[in-house]
């Protein structure tokens, strides 16, 4: 396993374990996070409020199917899956990272944006 796979499979363990201050350790400064097909946010101040903002379950477990390192490039076939006001939200996920010094200088999430709407309004959100 290269030290890149082994910081994002830290950092996917860091989401599982809910620990917030360790998800963000494992992003860099400049960090650019493109949640797709929702607006990108760059730079460590403005993802961490996104995810903050975002961080309204009471259970993770992100699930990777594959993962594949070549140099600083990771990329996961995941499924997310989270509880949302004691609803089961779960979202296959193609997620894509670029490191830089072994920090997460680039991340981008593919999903169905339709299907976490419905399984959010579901959870009454």
């Amino acid at each position: 396993m290269t030290e890149q796979e082994r910081v994002v499979r830290d950092f996917i363990a860091a989401w599982n374990q809910m620990s917030f201050d360790e998800v963000i350790s494992h992003l860099g400064d400049d960090i650019y996070y493109h949640n797709i097909p929702m607006e990108p946010v760059s730079g460590l101040p403005a993802v961490t409020e996104y995810l903050k903002s975002a961080w309204i379950f009471s259970e993770c477990n992100w699930q990777i199917l594959n993962i594949v390192a070549e140099g600083d490039i990771v990329l996961t076939e995941r499924i997310d899956d989270f509880v949302i006001n004691g609803s089961d939200v779960s979202l296959p996920v193609m997620g894509t990272f670029e490191l830089k010094d072994l920090k997460i200088e680039v991340w981008r999430d593919y999903f169905d944006l339709s299907s976490y709407q419905r399984q959010l309004a579901q959870a009454g959100l």
